[in-house]
């Protein structure tokens, strides 16, 4: 837990933080105008971002306060931005990004690329999921 929290210590006080938000946000301004494309474009920023800031709840919390305010300027609900968003932390394709990984991985449970191969199939997976159950079941369920 410490080194993903180091991590965001260093991305904070070079600024480098500053820089990839400026960059990811920027880049999802044009694709947040249905939720098709938004929900693919969140949900795969996210998944970026998180390679990035490492662990998961460094990402989130580096992310969170600037992904609300982004929901605020373009109009969109803050929860179902919130919850892709956070949805996007399951998909794992380095050892570095949860502390539950480094523990497998050093007891030779598994090895990098197998983590790389079946982390980027789940993450697709996930991803197409998402993509049916955002547009579809969500406004069910008074996700407007």
């Amino acid at each position: 837990m410490g080194a993903p929290r180091g991590l965001s210590e260093v991305l904070i006080k070079t600024q480098a933080l500053d820089i990839l938000t400026e960059s990811i946000f920027n880049w999802l301004s044009p694709f947040v105008t249905n939720p098709f494309s938004s929900t693919m474009a969140l949900y795969w920023a996210a998944f970026v971002y998180h390679i990035f800031s490492g662990q998961e709840l460094a990402m989130l919390g580096l992310s969170l306060p600037p992904l609300m305010q982004f929901a605020t300027l373009h109009h969109l609900d803050p929860l179902r931005v919130g919850m892709i968003w956070t949805f996007a932390i399951g998909g794992k394709i380095f050892i570095y990004q949860a502390a539950v990984l480094i523990v497998g991985y050093s007891y030779g449970f598994f090895e990098g690329w197998d983590l790389f191969r079946i982390g980027l199939s789940l993450t697709v997976v996930q991803a197409i999921i998402l993509i049916v159950l955002v547009p579809f079941y969500w406004p069910l369920i008074g996700l407007r």
